[in-house]
């Protein structure tokens, strides 16, 4: 085999290497959909995604102050009651767009999943 050979054999693979990881990149991580009838729900998506996860945050947050004892019954009871009401309001406005609550935990790729 020739050296003139062998480099077109090296940038054959590299292609296809190169075609194989854009493939599975574009099955493994859904990108937002630009399409007019769909901008909406990608929209809603997206910014459901992020009121969940500032929820989940501040569920830990509660509980970390619960631990704590800086919270008084009083103050437990409204966040908790709270939280639970955010997280139905969420789920019926993800529900109207036809979205899953699964549907809101977005694929960030190297960081991985949002939730």
């Amino acid at each position: 085999m020739s050296q003139q050979d062998a480099v077109r054999l090296e940038i054959e693979e590299l292609d296809a290497l190169r075609a194989e990881i854009e493939r599975r990149a574009a099955a493994e991580a859904p990108r937002w959909n630009a399409d007019p009838e769909e901008v909406q729900r990608s929209v809603a998506r997206l910014l459901l995604a992020l009121a969940e996860f500032l929820r989940k945050l501040m569920e830990k947050q509660a509980i970390r102050r619960m631990e704590a004892g800086t919270l008084t019954d009083e103050e437990v009871e409204k966040l908790g009651l709270s939280l639970m009401r955010l997280e139905e309001t969420l789920h019926e406005i993800a529900a109207r767009f036809g979205l899953a609550p699964e549907d809101l935990n977005l694929d960030l790729g190297p960081l991985g999943r949002l939730i």
